[in-house]
């Protein structure tokens, strides 16, 4: 006598609530009934009346037996290997819908982003994770017309947005150059490209404080932290309030992989979504004055700061007198990179030359702890700090701290372009006007860095740095 499979009829029931999902939402279920060999069916997406032509592949998995290490949030899911490698090569986007038999809801995966973060157990294996927030509810809807640039805001939604991203408040600074920062502040500083893209590097931030406090009267107290737990939590909100509300498509793998993996603050150039766009729109029709694309970007190094390390120091008649010096670091920035560039040389007797001990692009927390290590025991009256650029940086701010300098500087220092920005003016200049020979333009020739004419009246006199190649950090 034929007997039926066991699995069968669970397995029909999950493909019955997922259509039945679908036909509730403006979702086109196609079931796939020939040859089901790692897709049992497909998803359109239709906006009312109309469909889009953006459809999903989908793979229905029901049963207890494919849920594992289940909690009150999630649960985990094994696929096979044979099933991975399928997956991988699909020319659509893959999700997994797994039926829970026990409350009857339907979970999913977006497995095609999960590929570029995946979970491994101790012994290797692959698994997916499942929230069980993740229904095919409305928000699964909403989450597709995301993954598809569909998502558009009512005003009153837009408005909504902006008073979220306005509560947002990030708040640095002492006395008189106290300073809050706003993610709607940081998304309007970040617009680039036409207002077609977003930027980000923690230099806006820098940027934008410097731009708050420079046409302030007196001496401004540069006592920013741009440490990592006070920006953290201000950082990721703004980037989830950006994943959420599809305004840009922002690498959420990339960002984390920065923030947590690295520890160092990420930095990229995001294509605004559809949504995105026609929320810079809402913020220039509602008037907001600041919403234009002001910013230029260049791939080049800007000298920073000259670090001098002195052997002594004393105060004779009042005026400062350094001995002889020990070290110089030459440290140069790319704010829309967010790298440094550190050469540091080093000079074991006066008689000798300076010898180059170091010399490598480097991250800002990174630098912080070289200088900090190899100079912890060193004098702070030893050291001189030579600024090359505006005096308000990540670095900068640091370096004060550090140094135990926490004086006030006049806002008439932090006015005017940085030299990053004046370098990435005539980069943005020249690649539209040189290509066509309407203008040629030229940057002014940098001097020379490090300066070798030192604060103390020496000369920088430095050993050929090929015949220390075996020299590192």
């Amino acid at each position: 006598m034929k007997k039926r499979s066991r699995t069968a009829k669970q397995g029909r029931a999950g493909v019955i609530a997922v259509e039945q999902a679908c036909n509730e939402l403006d979702l086109i279920w196609r079931s796939l009934i020939e040859e089901d060999v790692g897709v049992d069916g497909t998803i359109e997406i239709a906006l009312g009346e109309f469909p889009t032509g953006k459809i999903i592949g989908v793979q229905v998995k029901s049963g207890l037996s494919y849920i594992r290490s289940e909690s009150e949030t999630s649960f985990k899911f094994y696929p096979d290997k044979d099933d991975l490698d399928y997956w991988r090569k699909l020319s659509i986007p893959l999700f997994l819908l797994i039926h829970h038999p026990a409350d009857g809801n339907v979970y999913w995966a977006d497995v095609s982003s999960a590929f570029s973060e995946e979970q491994h157990d101790q012994d290797g294996v692959v698994s997916i994770t499942f929230s069980k927030t993740n229904k095919l509810d409305n928000a699964f809807e909403a989450y597709l017309h995301g993954r598809f640039d569909l998502t558009i805001y009512s005003s009153d939604q837009y408005a909504s947005l902006r008073k979220e991203l306005e509560a947002l408040v990030h708040r640095d600074g002492s006395g008189h150059g106290i300073v809050e920062v706003t993610a709607l502040d940081l998304f309007v500083e970040g617009l680039w490209g036409l207002c077609s893209k977003l930027q980000f590097h923690s230099s806006l931030l820098a940027d934008m404080i410097r731009k708050t406090v420079r046409e302030r009267e007196g001496q401004i107290p540069i006592t920013y932290t741009f440490n990592r737990a006070g920006l953290y939590p201000f950082f990721s909100t703004y980037f989830s309030l950006l994943a959420r509300h599809h305004i840009a498509l922002i690498d959420a793998a990339d960002i984390s992989e920065s923030l947590y993996g690295k520890l160092e603050y990420p930095t990229f150039i995001a294509p605004l979504t559809t949504n995105g766009r026609r929320f810079v729109k809402y913020l220039q029709a509602a008037g907001l004055p600041r919403v234009h694309d002001n910013q230029y970007m260049t791939l080049s190094l800007h000298p920073h700061v000259q670090i001098e390390v002195y052997a002594g120091f004393d105060l004779v008649d009042g005026q400062a007198r350094f001995g002889p010096y020990t070290d110089v670091l030459a440290i140069s920035f790319n704010a829309y990179l967010d790298y440094y560039h550190l050469s540091h040389w080093h000079r074991a007797r006066p008689e000798q030359p300076a010898v180059e001990v170091a010399r490598q692009n480097i991250h800002y927390h990174a630098l912080r702890d070289y200088i900090s290590t190899r100079f912890k025991d060193t004098p702070k009256n030893n050291v001189l700090f030579r600024h090359r650029d505006v005096p308000l940086s990540p670095l900068i701010c640091w370096l004060m701290d550090w140094n135990d300098d926490r004086r006030g500087v006049p806002s008439s220092w932090l006015r005017g372009r940085s030299g990053t920005e004046t370098m990435g003016f005539a980069d943005e200049m020249m690649s539209i006007l040189g290509p066509i020979g309407v203008a040629t333009t030229r940057e002014p020739p940098e001097p020379t860095f490090p300066n070798p004419n030192l604060g103390n009246g020496e000369y920088l006199d430095r050993s050929d740095a090929s015949e220390n190649t075996g020299a590192a950090l």
